[in-house]
């Protein structure tokens, strides 16, 4: 088992927003994470990067990653683990990117920090990876600015295809892209997957959990409601939200 939950759970002051989370993630599966907004879901993800913002804080579970435990413990652990056993995308892409900084020079600090690679190689490497998420690796020399979001997206899973993480976590990655930008999007992550990484898949989409998810959890309120094979779950909701969700989607479809 690469990533292990048991009973998380994240407060602010004497308040808990995530109550008691439990779930696992297998090597080279994608679980997805369904919910509405404000449910926790980027919250765990924050946690499982040692990213949450003070004065929040995990106040209870465990943290288990390959076998180590990383929580209990200090912040600093979970931190260490971040970029290239952990790698976090965010819900904005533009957020995530340095606007002073052309892109290739983004991913190829990123190749340096973790391969230890020339700066010259690691741009030339930057401009392959371009070209693997299917932009042109003249790209190297453009600004965040000058893309569009789905093509933002494309640097950030180029940066992953690049550090090869054991787990990739992908918050609401298609939130405001079209249909086409979308799926391109969706496609890459598979293809990640199929290069060995574990998926968190982050959304309040059923469509897209759907596409990419083998098990999924639904979350709402902070808890995690219900959890299963995600063509079970979408077939046979047990939740009365999940069954909300599944016949809006049901509708839509």
């Amino acid at each position: 088992m690469l990533l292990e939950l048991d009973n998380l759970s994240i407060s602010i002051g004497g308040q808990e927003l995530v109550r008691e989370v439990s779930f696992s993630i297998e090597r080279g599966e994608v679980f997805g994470l369904l919910g509405a907004s404000g449910s926790g879901k980027t919250l765990l993800a924050s946690a499982l990067c040692g990213l949450l913002a003070p004065p929040m804080r995990i106040s209870g579970g465990a943290i288990r990653f390959a076998g180590e435990t990383l929580h209990p413990g200090s912040t600093k652990q979970l931190a260490r683990k971040r970029g290239r056993h952990v790698f976090m995308m965010f819900q904005s892409a533009a957020a995530a990117l340095n606007p002073y900084m052309t892109v290739g020079r983004q991913i190829a600090e990123a190749l340096q920090s973790a391969h230890r690679l020339s700066a010259k190689a690691a741009l030339r490497e930057a401009g392959a990876l371009l070209e693997k998420v299917g932009l042109r690796g003249d790209l190297v020399s453009a600004y965040p600015f000058q893309l569009s979001g789905g093509m933002q997206q494309r640097v950030l899973i180029a940066v992953a295809l690049g550090l090869h993480p054991e787990l990739l976590i992908a918050d609401e990655p298609t939130t405001g892209l079209d249909a086409a930008a979308a799926l391109h999007v969706l496609e890459l992550l598979r293809s990640l997957q199929q290069e060995g990484a574990a998926i968190l898949f982050i959304s309040h989409d059923i469509r897209t959990v759907s596409f990419l998810a083998k098990r999924t959890g639904v979350m709402c309120g902070g808890q995690l409601v219900e959890t299963g094979e995600t063509e079970q779950l979408l077939a046979a909701p047990q939740d009365s939200y999940t069954r909300e969700l599944t016949s809006a989607f049901n509708v839509l479809r």
